[in-house]
């Protein structure tokens, strides 16, 4: 397991959650020790600055006891006295070597000179002829300890301005410090956001294509090996339901072709009775006839539907020019019956143009649009047909006066086998694949097809298609 690569999409949110607090708690650790430097620092410094006075004055009480029992002795001649004076300049001299450890460089030289020159002094006494020693050199050796003495608060001062000075440097860098783990935490969370989003929109879009019926692409999702084998699963699903589609196509091509053996043996066998080749009919017989000459071409179409729908091919650069008026008749008279006995308003609009694509395919197209027009309007309804030049692409617009198709059913109105929620008007049935060819055949053509709602209240069907090179001008 890698720290990109986790076992599980939990575990990639802990990390996640882990990586991206670690800035938050070094910014906080560093801070810490920062103060606790600056406060272990600050003590010290206090500390010495105290210590660095309360030295001064006892050197300079030290020394003025060392003055006074030096001139005791040089009035009384005590050897008494003598051994005290020894014993007074060896307390300065502790006194002088702990000051020498706190104060600051300048002040070494004048503790150096005090030691020196009380040393010849007390020299001086400890000779036979002592008592004449001049003590006058402790006047200025008390001004020098004096000096010392209030030169030591200004260590306080020192001190307080090289703390000020370190908490300021130490706020700098902790503020740039925090910028740049500001950034690293931002960054890091973008990263994480792209890792935890990443697979969930691999997924998404492969359920998507799943739901549109694109069983071509592999589906492959990254991420925690969890959301892998989810991928694998759904690629597994999207080769189960294309396997199905294929098979689906199979089963209604080889039952369409099976069906038109028979069908073909009905119509000729309707077609001989019709001629009269049998015999003479009677009026009653002939109307069953025409009857059944009826049905078996609405079966023929429908199981030319059929066959359409389980193989629909890819129209290539190499498709002809068809002129729109011409395949408009055709289509037209294919459903004048129709529109006859519903005693329909038919209304076309065409304008001379020319379609590039398979003139069998684009006259299934338009007859299937035209048919599902003429199967929902109601008797005395109007039915509308336009063709029109939209840019480069022709614009087929198809209305009716029928019920419409309900918004909730013009997402699924061209799946296959898909009827809607409104009752058929005609009398047969359809099989709900009509739509599916009309889209099919558009997207194979590189077109597109919609629905929407027509001036008279029924559905308006629009298809766009590529207009013939010789209509791009």
């Amino acid at each position: 397991m890698s720290l990109f690569r986790p076992r599980s999409f939990q575990v990639l949110i802990l990390i996640g959650f882990a990586v991206v607090l670690m800035p938050l708690l070094v910014t906080m650790i560093a801070a810490e020790i920062s103060v606790t430097r600056l406060v272990d620092k600050g003590t010290e410094a206090v500390y010495r600055s105290v210590a660095a006075t309360d030295g001064g004055r006892i050197l300079l009480e030290r020394l003025l006891d060392l003055e006074r029992k030096s001139r005791q002795y040089q009035v009384l001649k005590d050897p008494q006295l003598l051994t005290e004076v020894l014993e007074k300049h060896e307390e300065f001299l502790r006194s002088q070597r702990y000051l020498k450890t706190l104060v600051a460089v300048p002040e070494q030289q004048s503790l150096e000179r005090l030691l020196s020159e009380t040393e010849a002094l007390v020299a001086a006494l400890g000779e036979p002829r002592g008592t004449q020693a001049d003590l006058s050199a402790f006047a200025a050796l008390n001004d020098l300890a004096r000096s010392v003495y209030f030169n030591s608060y200004d260590l306080i001062v020192q001190e307080v301005e090289a703390m000020q000075t370190h908490a300021d440097r130490m706020q700098v860098l902790l503020l740039w410090t925090s910028l740049g783990l500001v950034a690293l935490t931002l960054l890091l969370v973008f990263l994480f956001t792209r890792l935890l989003a990443g697979p969930v929109k691999q997924i998404h879009l492969g359920i998507a294509r799943l739901g549109s019926g694109d069983f071509m692409q592999t589906i492959r999702v990254g991420g925690p090996q969890d959301l892998q084998a989810l991928g694998e699963r759904l690629d597994w699903l999207r080769r189960h339901l294309a396997e199905v589609q294929r098979e689906k196509a199979k089963f209604l091509s080889h039952v369409s072709h099976e069906l038109k053996t028979p069908l073909a043996s009905i119509r000729e066998g309707t077609e001989l009775l019709r001629e009269e080749l049998a015999g003479p009919l009677t009026a009653q017989q002939r109307e069953i006839v025409q009857i059944l000459r009826k049905n078996s071409l609405q079966l023929q179409k429908l199981i030319e539907n059929l066959l359409g729908f389980s193989r629909v091919e890819v129209l290539g650069a190499g498709a002809a020019a068809v002129d729109a008026l011409g395949l408009v008749d055709s289509v037209l008279e294919d459903q004048r019956a129709a529109v006859l006995k519903k005693d329909l308003n038919l209304r076309t609009r065409v304008a001379p143009l020319q379609l590039r694509g398979d003139r069998e395919r684009l006259k299934a197209l338009l007859d299937n649009l035209l048919s599902n027009a003429v199967k929902y309007t109601p008797v005395g309804g109007l039915v509308e047909l336009c063709i029109a030049r939209d840019g480069d692409m022709a614009l087929i617009e198809v209305g009716d006066s029928g019920p419409g198709v309900a918004a909730e059913d013009r997402e699924k109105i061209f799946e296959p086998f898909y009827q809607g929620q409104v009752p058929c008007l005609g009398p047969v049935q359809g099989t709900g694949i009509g739509l599916s060819i009309v889209r099919d055949y558009a997207a194979a053509l590189q077109g597109e097809v919609e629905v929407g709602e027509s001036s008279a209240g029924g559905a308006l069907f629009r298809v766009r298609l590529p207009l013939a090179v010789e209509n791009r001008a």
